[in-house]
């Protein structure tokens, strides 16, 4: 941005300067957290509004407070998911730091791999943008897929719409909202970016003409797959809406759903991330079906089509569609002892002395670590021991 001769830089806790360093200075910089309208939630009965600089942590808490005071079990269920996957989004520090606002611009502008926005985009979110005087309301969709934001343009707030409403679902409608979010990463404990994160839900009806699940209404969403934005894989929610669920009709929506979800050449491990969308969108209807020893007619691979109606739509663990198998395996001690693990000499010293671990990169190949018990001292080395007492008052002598 470009105010006379200034370069401005608006922001709240650039945290974004971590990941996208910053090869243009600015002469001066807009904190956007002293705005008292950017920093609000709103609750009513359409959704939340949360203001842009909202801290990804304050974000989370408010979902939670929307669990807690949700009317219906599959509306707890919902914020409750979506709460649950944003706090695997970074470290604390940075969900302290990090604005929803923020988050969201980078994916918008950057094509950062974002969890938020694939969450945000799945459930029907709304965004305003304010462009000069006038607001403008847009689809999380249409906000990644429009052109970047410019200095005249600024995003005020995210809604999260009631799922009731943003899936046409009355009081009185016998439906089941399955609902599920899924990430895989380097580090699954932790934080890391993932290969593809995703969000799937669908409702779910009884037949009343056979013993099946009807599908309708389903959103599948997928991100950070090698790809510009997230994206909702319309194909496979037309091709499923209205159909019976079945192993027939579940094998050819995991075709279809293998073809759009290919990464972008130069994306490091294409088909893992492919096949860790089909593998989602399996795992995810795949709590339908139960294993059935009997082949009856018209039933595919041994699979009855459903569970009774008192399983079918538990969210809890129950039978799934993988078998298990066992396998015994006899060690040949022909060449003993050769084969044998053997424990390194110096392991358990440098697991228990070593603090700090320097790693470093070199331009042709990745070096070993270099421990510090590894290093030889300097002459004349002075070493500390830290150490705490018990004292009220003490002194130190030389």
């Amino acid at each position: 941005m470009e105010m006379g001769v200034d370069r401005v830089k608006v922001v709240v806790g650039n945290t974004g300067l971590g990941y996208y360093k910053e090869v243009e200075s600015y002469d001066k910089y807009i904190d956007l957290r002293y705005i008292p309208e950017l920093s609000m939630i709103r609750r009513d009965d359409s959704g939340i509004n949360i203001g842009v600089a909202i801290t990804i942590s304050k974000a989370i808490e408010a979902v939670k407070e929307c669990n807690q005071h949700g009317f219906h079990i599959e509306e707890n269920m919902v914020y409750k998911k979506i709460a649950d996957h944003m706090e695997k989004v970074a470290s604390g520090f940075i969900q302290n730091s990090a604005s929803l606002g923020g988050n969201l611009v980078m994916a918008q502008r950057n094509h950062f791999p974002s969890d938020i926005a694939t969450v945000l985009l799945a459930v029907g979110s709304l965004v305003n943008i304010m462009n000069g005087l006038r607001s403008k309301e847009l689809t999380m969709e249409e906000f990644l897929r429009r052109p970047e934001l410019d200095s005249k343009s600024i995003l005020l707030s995210v809604k999260i719409q009631d799922w009731n409403r943003l899936m046409g679902i009355s009081s009185g409608t016998r439906m089941n909202l399955l609902f599920e979010t899924n990430r895989a990463a380097p580090q699954p404990l932790g934080n890391a970016l993932p290969y593809l994160n995703a969000v799937l839900m669908a409702e779910v009806s009884h037949c009343t003409t056979s013993n099946g699940i009807i599908l309708s209404n389903c959103r599948f969403a997928f991100g950070a797959y090698g790809t510009k934005h997230p994206l909702r894989a319309t194909k496979v929610e037309e091709f499923f809406t209205g159909k019976v669920l079945s192993v027939g009709v579940l094998y050819e929506a995991v075709k279809l759903l293998g073809a759009i979800v290919v990464p972008d050449d130069g994306t490091s491990n294409p088909a893992y991330r492919s096949s860790l969308a089909v593998g989602f969108l399996f795992e995810f209807f795949s709590h339908l079906f139960e294993a059935n020893v009997e082949l009856p007619d018209g039933y595919m691979n041994g699979y009855s089509p459903l569970l009774s109606p008192a399983k079918q739509l538990d969210h809890g663990k129950i039978p799934t569609l993988l078998s298990s198998s066992m396998q015994e395996v006899e060690l040949n001690r022909q060449y003993h002892p050769v084969g044998d693990p053997i424990a390194k000499s110096r392991a358990t010293i440098q697991a228990s002395c070593s603090l700090y671990v320097i790693s470093y990169y070199d331009a042709d190949e990745l070096s070993e670590a270099v421990y510090v018990d590894d290093i030889p001292s300097p002459t004349n080395c002075l070493h500390e021991a830290s150490f705490t007492v018990h004292a009220s008052q003490c002194g130190f002598f030389f």
